[in-house]
């Protein structure tokens, strides 16, 4: 059944269904476009800053994914296709900034994420650049991190 609300319907419905989820799990339609809210889960929106011309990373968001975890995988990619040897804190600080420069986003299962591979071209070039002194700071953070990313925006069995 399609349901066609507004905005300030959306979020009536919200506080007295006493949902958790955010306005981008309701159906809200605008104009003549309709969604149900279960359409809109099967087809979650994809977190893409790519030109459609531009070389990319595609991934699909599986559980216990992040934005992070996929900028670490298209990095670590990177530098296995371009044969650069990257340090864990390299690694690091790339993917962070890569994250920090699409905004972070929360994803959800199923959402599929595309990385520019000039953007992550450009931040491993910046983490081959950082100084020893720099690089020992962003080490500490290699001992919170896992860098097996073999599962990451991939199905799982």
């Amino acid at each position: 059944m399609k349901v066609r609300l507004s905005l300030l319907a959306a979020a009536f419905a919200l506080v007295f269904v006493g949902a958790s989820a955010s306005l981008g799990s309701v159906a809200v339609a605008h104009g003549d476009e309709e969604a149900t809210a279960e359409q809109q889960a099967a087809e979650p929106a994809t977190v893409n800053s790519v030109k459609s011309d531009e070389a990319h990373y595609d991934y699909r968001a599986q559980a216990g994914d992040s934005y992070t975890k996929m900028a670490r995988k298209a990095v670590q990619t990177y530098g296995i296709v371009n044969k650069i040897d990257l340090s864990g804190a390299k690694i690091v600080y790339a993917e962070t900034h890569l994250t920090k420069e699409a905004g972070s986003p929360s994803l959800s299962v199923g959402q599929d994420v595309a990385i520019a591979e000039a953007s992550v071209k450009a931040w491993v070039e910046k983490a081959m650049a950082i100084t020893a002194e720099e690089e020992a700071a962003w080490n500490y953070y290699v001992q919170f991190v896992d860098f097996n990313t073999n599962q990451v925006g991939e199905p799982r069995s």
